[in-house]
């Protein structure tokens, strides 16, 4: 019994320390109700201090910005002029950067004149976006960058699409666009291949002096003659003496020789390359030079096969294939799409006259004389210039430009 007492006087002191400290604790512990109340007005009023350092400043008074635009990046790879360009949507629509645009098609935003480029489109500035020839084009501004409509553009500048089925890469080349040749022009084509005195073949007439060279461009400028491309014939009559310069097979020296005389005098040349060639034979310029070259705006960089054979010795499949491999690896050396074949050797026969328009717009020969525009355009004529043409011969094959 007296060991129960003592266990129920143990028991009972617990609960009693128990209950006090409950006490305590509510005691110190504020009410619910007490704890919901609104601040009173005394209570939330900041102190001077506290408003010095809570006191909003003026750039947190802004208005807040607008919310993010949703950007997606396009997967589709696309090469516009030369330049791989990324796209985006926004909202359902493919856009592409203005800054990019303008940039991949050299259109100067910083000057609000009407610009003029490939001959043929006005590039205009306005307050909602750009005027591309008679197309008016909205531009969309999101999370700091302004886009245009890319579909728009393209289609604006009624530009073709090549599809390169192996890679999936979209090429869009301004210049590639089919035209009318206007007719009754005479346009003297020059046909050159090397440009060295660095005679590494035994045909030495195809080597042509760096000094006879820069000598003949000289020429071409002091005396205003307009060096143009074949992309140029469609508007050619935007200039007073136009002729070509040809430089066939895509020798490195055309790189090494040509290409700094090129942009000394500010002359255009087009070169043929032998699209399986660059890195793969000797003595041709690599694909990294050709490339350079395109994207310069002096050169332009046609087709002079894929092979090299004598077409007129090929059948339909064999043609077919020198056209379209050719064009496939031009269009993804240089990024634009070709559109002259030059016919090695100048031979041809009735399956090149057949399937040439189906890839290109212009076929080569070697020679002829005289091109006149209201001739065959896949029968085009060229002067031979060698190592041994005189200037005054030169000057003699210029005479009739224009005319």
């Amino acid at each position: 019994m007296k060991k129960a007492i003592i266990v129920l006087s143990i028991l009972l002191a617990l609960l009693v320390i128990t209950a006090a400290i409950l006490l305590f604790t509510d005691v110190l512990k504020p009410s619910q109700s007490e704890s919901a109340e609104t601040p009173t007005t005394e209570s939330a009023a900041p102190t001077e201090q506290t408003q010095a350092v809570t006191e909003p400043t003026a750039e947190s008074t802004e208005a807040p910005t607008e919310p993010a635009v949703e950007v997606v990046p396009d997967e589709q790879i696309n090469v516009l002029n030369g330049f791989r360009v990324d796209c985006s949507f926004i909202d359902g629509v493919r856009m592409i950067e203005l800054q990019t645009f303008a940039d991949a098609i050299g259109w100067d935003t910083e000057n609000d004149e009407p610009q003029k480029l490939f001959g043929r489109d006005t590039f205009a500035a306005t307050e909602n976006g750009l005027r591309l020839n008679e197309t008016e084009l909205t531009a969309v501004g999101a999370n700091g960058a302004v886009y245009l409509p890319f579909d728009e553009l393209i289609a604006a500048l009624e530009c073709p699409e090549y599809i390169d089925e192996d890679t999936g890469v979209h090429y869009f080349t301004p210049s590639a666009r089919r035209f009318e040749i206007p007719q009754g022009v005479n346009v003297p084509v020059l046909m050159y291949h090397a440009v060295s005195d660095d005679i590494w073949s035994s045909i030495a007439e195809l080597f042509v002096s760096p000094s006879d060279m820069e000598a003949q461009l000289a020429y071409l400028v002091e005396n205003g003659y307009d060096a143009i491309w074949f992309e140029d014939l469609a508007h050619v009559e935007d200039y007073d003496k136009p002729v070509i310069l040809t430089f066939d097979d895509g020798y490195e020296d055309n790189y090494t020789e040509l290409f700094p005389l090129l942009k000394k005098y500010g002359v255009k040349a087009t070169i043929f390359v032998i699209a399986g060639a660059p890195n793969n034979q000797q003595h041709m310029a690599t694909e990294q030079q050709i490339r350079e070259m395109s994207t310069s705006g002096l050169v332009s960089i046609q087709s002079h096969s894929y092979s090299h054979p004598d077409m007129d010795g090929l059948n339909y499949d064999e043609t077919l294939y020198e056209m379209a491999q050719s064009k496939k690896i031009i269009t993804r050396i240089a990024g634009k799409e070709p559109i002259v074949l030059c016919y090695p050797t100048g031979k041809y026969n009735d399956y090149t006259l057949q399937l040439g328009p189906e890839y290109y717009m212009f076929g080569i020969k070697m020679n002829g004389g005289l091109y006149n525009t209201s001739a065959n355009p896949f029968l085009v004529n060229r002067y031979y210039v060698s190592r041994y043409t005189d200037l005054y011969t030169f000057a003699a094959y210029l005479s009739m430009a224009g005319t």
